[in-house]
């Protein structure tokens, strides 16, 4: 029984440690990297008008609210000034803002996995006229995207998936950039938009409500494989 024993941890002691060294190569074949935008925008999407019985149209202001890079905006402003009955005119502006990110990423030939990461700065809920504060930053974006054009005020995308929500943002992204590297797509970048969803332009909402965040510290950190990515700097 003791020389069967012996025998046994022979052969189970060189396995061990052929395991150990596949999977220690397998680590140092990795490298991560943090990319910085070359791209950061915000897209403001206006849409105003007059409903109701209207001689003509009624001039509505302009949102007060902006971003400028290295931040990006997400979220919306109504306003809305109601007619007098019974022959109304109401007069109706909504502003809708959606981030745009893009990164360079000419320098892979391929990635084992990619991750977006974001920081919520601050944000802005206002309901019925009211602003309403917050000790914390609310992210109101829930929605991410991949970009079909050069970043424009409406912010065209598809491949739409939900964003999850908190001070520090992460999502594997892993997917889409490949699709960027092996040329399947145009990598026009990604895009954050919400929280509401798309409504008609003949019924715009009739409210003074805001939800707003702005983003910063954007990067996308991606692993990669040191053989197979010569342009990659080491």
């Amino acid at each position: 029984m003791d020389q069967l024993y012996l025998l046994r941890l022979r052969f189970i002691i060189p396995c061990a440690s052929l395991l150990l060294v596949l999977s220690g190569c397998a680590s140092v074949g990795l490298n991560t990297v943090e990319l910085q935008p070359v791209i950061i925008n915000t897209g403001t999407l206006v849409q105003a008008g007059s409903f109701g019985f209207c001689a003509s149209q009624g001039k509505t202001p302009e949102t007060t609210f902006s971003s400028v890079p290295p931040q990006m905006m997400v979220g919306y402003d109504d306003f809305f000034r109601g007619g007098k009955s019974p022959f109304a005119c109401d007069d109706v502006r909504i502003s809708i803002f959606r981030g745009g990110v893009k990164f360079d990423l000419t320098q892979f030939d391929r990635i084992a996995h990619a991750e977006l990461l974001l920081d919520t700065m601050q944000s802005v809920t206002r309901s019925d006229g009211k602003l309403m504060q917050t000790q914390t930053p609310v992210s109101y974006a829930n929605m991410l995207c991949v970009a079909t054009e050069i970043f424009a005020s409406n912010m065209l995308c598809d491949n739409e998936m939900p964003l999850p929500v908190g001070e520090v943002i992460s999502i594997d992204v892993s997917n889409q950039v490949r699709d960027w590297i092996n040329k399947r797509r145009n990598n026009f970048g990604f895009i954050l938009g919400g929280p509401r969803p798309m409504f008609s332009a003949q019924t715009p909402p009739r409210d003074n409500d805001a939800k707003i965040s702005w983003y910063n510290n954007v990067r996308l950190r991606v692993t990669y494989q040191k053989t197979g990515n010569s342009r990659v700097m080491q």
